[in-house]
């Protein structure tokens, strides 16, 4: 049997092995702190540059350049007045190249066409990113326009209508003021379509009117005609029966006398 020495003794050993392969698999799992990558400046901007400045006109006053990927200016803003100023930004390949850059054109001084005179202000840009120009992939297409029937037959047609107005302008004018007459006959709108069943509508009613009217004076005439074709009648019957009594009691004065 061990001895309680013995057994103490390997306990500690024990303990002291777990705690190093903690401390051990704790190193492995914390990563390393990353190193800050150190921001290298490779833009500078170019202030207080004439407003009408334009790129060649600048990159012939301050060539030759080092190596450069980006070059662009940017006119004057003419809300700005009377600050007016331009600006050009240069991304150098190399940022060595800044400095000697910096030390020929920082107070260089340009003159615009007024004769007024700009001392420029070089230093680094507030944003150093470049915006990548992205190749687009070319139509193959492109160029083979003359080639294409159908662009045959436009000129063609074209040709052809050259032709006719160079040959007989007046009726070129005809046929153009008939064709603009016919097409404003042609156009139609919700509006003009309503208008036009109004006035159908309203004619249609006016037609009826005129006609009921007609129908009412030609029941009125002919209840005129029979009414005086009855009051004939009686005047008739009524003479006949004068003449005969008349007829009666002359004959009875002649049979009594």
């Amino acid at each position: 049997m061990r001895s309680e020495k013995d057994q103490l003794s390997s306990g500690r050993e024990r303990r002291i092995v777990e705690i190093q392969l903690r401390d051990q698999v704790g190193v492995s799992t914390n990563p390393k702190p990353k190193e800050e990558k150190k921001e290298i400046f490779t833009k500078v901007v170019i202030r207080r540059l004439p407003p009408n400045l334009s790129k060649d006109q600048l990159e012939e006053q301050i060539s030759p350049l080092p190596a450069y990927d980006y070059f662009e200016i940017f006119s004057a803003d003419q809300s700005l007045f009377p600050y007016l100023f331009s600006r050009a930004y240069i991304n150098f390949r190399n940022p060595e190249d800044i400095v000697l850059f910096r030390d020929r054109f920082d107070g260089y001084v340009f003159i615009d066409s007024k004769g007024t005179l700009n001392p420029a202000v070089v230093e680094f840009a507030p944003f150093q990113k470049v915006s990548k120009k992205k190749l687009k992939k070319i139509d193959v297409k492109a160029g083979s326009i003359e080639q294409g029937t159908e662009y045959g037959r436009f000129l063609e047609s074209y040709c052809c209508e050259e032709e006719k107005v160079t040959a007989n302008p007046e009726t070129l004018l005809g046929e153009i003021e008939a064709k603009a007459k016919e097409l404003i006959a042609r156009r139609t709108t919700p509006l003009l379509e309503y208008i036009k069943i109004k006035k159908l509508e309203k004619q249609r009613m006016r037609e009826e009117k005129r006609e009921e009217r007609r129908r009412r004076n030609r029941r009125k005439r002919d209840r005129e005609r029979r009414r005086r074709g009855d009051e004939g009648k009686k005047k008739g019957v009524n003479t006949r029966r004068l003449r005969s009594k008349k007829n009666w009691q002359r004959r009875r004065s002649r049979s009594s006398s």
